[in-house]
């Protein structure tokens, strides 16, 4: 005979799935690294608490980011912040790619290089041929 208070306070991994239009692998995953606490009934069964889902629901932020260094400011703290010294540099190495590519984009006479999309595409339906 079936308890009723658990019956209502807990459901399956698909039945959570359905409930917050996920794939079950995503509940499994969520379970896994310890997002989403989950409780074993038997040695196959997982049952998790309605509880625990509603839980998992909640507002994004308050206020989306308006910018990437705002984006940044919000990341955790062991993304720290690059030193001004660092930034520096990293501007430094932009610019010189720039002028890189411009170097390039000249020797070629302007002609930029074609869609590396098409020539992936044709990588793929070769190696397929050679597979077939």
């Amino acid at each position: 005979m079936a308890i009723p208070a658990f019956d209502d306070d807990f459901v399956t991994v698909a039945e959570a799935a359905e409930m917050l239009r996920v794939a079950s692998s995503t509940i499994r995953r969520w379970i896994r690294e310890g997002d989403l606490p989950a409780y074993r009934i038997g040695k196959r069964r997982v049952a998790l608490k309605r509880a625990d889902l509603e839980a998992m629901i909640g507002p994004i932020s308050e206020e989306p980011p308006r910018t990437l260094r705002d984006a940044a400011d919000q990341l955790p703290i062991e993304h720290r912040k690059l030193t001004p010294e660092e930034v520096e540099r990293g501007l430094a190495a932009l610019e010189r790619a720039q002028e890189i590519n411009k170097e390039i984009l000249a020797r070629r006479g302007g002609k930029p290089f074609e869609s590396s999309v098409e020539i992936i595409r044709q990588m793929r339906e070769e190696r397929l041929r050679e597979l077939g």
